[in-house]
């Protein structure tokens, strides 16, 4: 998205950085180090930006006796900057990404259409898999509220259903192993 690579150009990266790690804790309340390990950006310079946050009606400082905690404000300013610096995320890249490292899977194929929030799977490669791949499905649900249903066949299942027409229609593979 050419916006958000604009505004990186522009703003202090440790600024968005900060401002990125709140966006994705939004109940969250931080401690000054805690969010600086977050968003990898030192203590002194996280206690600078927090400053400027807290000036700019983004975030609020909550003291606790003698100890100090950030949080997000919800507001129109956050819910702005939300979607200013929100990147399209695409679940079934993800997906992709952390299911084509296993062994055991040799192809991944869409079958059907992807809508905006799910997409049928067909994993060809051996079903000892299928707990990690479960584990993947439920975290993209959890974060993303997206849904993956997967069946798992061997590459003989698939040819052999596929001649049936079990599987016919729109089918796109979205990887396979070399």
């Amino acid at each position: 998205m050419p916006d958000i690579d604009i505004l990186k150009q522009l703003f202090d990266k440790k600024i968005l950085r900060i401002i990125d790690v709140f966006l994705q804790n939004k109940d969250k309340q931080f401690y000054l180090r805690e969010l600086g390990r977050a968003a990898n950006v030192s203590p002194a310079t996280t206690y600078r930006i927090l400053g400027k946050l807290v000036k700019a009606g983004i975030t609020e400082e909550i003291k606790i006796s003698k100890f100090k905690v950030y949080k997000i404000i919800i507001n129109e300013k956050t819910r702005g900057l939300s979607k200013l610096l929100k990147e399209e995320v695409n679940p079934l890249e993800i997906f992709v990404e952390k299911a084509k490292e296993m062994e055991g899977i040799d192809s991944i194929i869409l079958h059907g259409k992807k809508t905006s929030k799910s997409a049928n799977i067909l994993i060809i490669g051996n079903d000892n898999v299928s707990k990690k791949v479960d584990e993947i499905c439920k975290e993209l649900k959890q974060k993303h509220n997206f849904n993956i249903d997967f069946l798992i066949l061997s590459d003989l299942q698939f040819r052999q259903m596929t001649k049936l027409g079990v599987y016919s229609g729109e089918k796109k593979v979205l990887w396979k192993r070399k």
